[in-house]
């Protein structure tokens, strides 16, 4: 069986937000300046922009935790940003509430245990959150989201899953700001991604997932085109 025919049996499902001024984000510009245009007169129309690594939709590397001895976005292969999906529904979770390592075990009772190199994304629906209404300072999504606790973080460290995900601004609980999820994962180069949605378009097993970032010499993180195969 041919790659086409196989792809040809697949939905995509598009996890990524729109990058746009007023999204939720840090207190960090951004900007898609007009560089040349038709209309004044040039034969291109070109844009500059500038971001911040860790805007919309985006992946980490390890080198992003001060101190963790790389890789950065460069040194990463192509295949550890991909990979078959468990998504675990955590849309139960209230704000500032962490994921337990009982709560992964449940969800392994109901759909099999997380594989080795698999990636992990946890649906808390947060995304209903996203908004770009409140302008940067206001934003609703940035504020007291779930998240990942300490023990949940190294159940999956101990699953050897490549890479952990979510539909909130950060993996770890806003209520926590230690951040222990992150200083669990990246230390063990398991990737992080954060700020996806459409989560709760995919089964529990079954999807396949890829956000590739653009190879940035010595890249703390990269906004993602991150998209799911999807069995139809």
């Amino acid at each position: 069986m041919s790659l086409e025919s196989i792809l040809k049996s697949y939905k995509i499902i598009d996890l990524t937000h729109i990058m746009e001024e007023e999204m939720p984000r840090p207190q960090v510009p951004y900007g898609h300046i007009s560089w040349k245009s038709y209309s004044k007169g040039d034969d291109f129309n070109t844009f500059m922009f500038l971001v911040f690594e860790h805007a919309g939709t985006h992946v980490d590397a390890p080198i992003h935790l001060g101190g963790v001895e790389g890789p950065s976005i460069d040194q990463i292969p192509a295949e550890c940003w991909m990979g078959s999906c468990n998504v675990l529904d955590m849309s139960h979770k209230k704000e500032n509430e962490e994921v337990s390592a009982e709560d992964i075990r449940e969800w392994e009772g109901k759909h099999g245990i997380i594989e080795e190199d698999s990636v992990v994304l946890l649906n808390y629906g947060w995304e209903k959150n996203w908004t770009t209404k409140h302008g940067v300072e206001n934003q609703p999504y940035l504020k007291n989201n779930p998240g990942l606790s300490e023990r949940a973080a190294q159940l999956l460290a101990e699953r050897r899953v490549k890479l952990v995900g979510g539909d909130t601004p950060t993996i770890d609980s806003d209520a926590n700001p230690t951040e222990p999820a992150h200083r669990v994962l990246l230390p063990r180069h398991i990737l992080v991604l954060e700020n996806a949605k459409n989560l709760g378009k995919l089964p529990p097993k079954g999807a396949y997932f890829i956000g590739l970032p653009i190879r940035i010499k010595g890249g703390t993180g990269c906004p993602v085109r991150a998209i799911a195969f999807v069995p139809r």
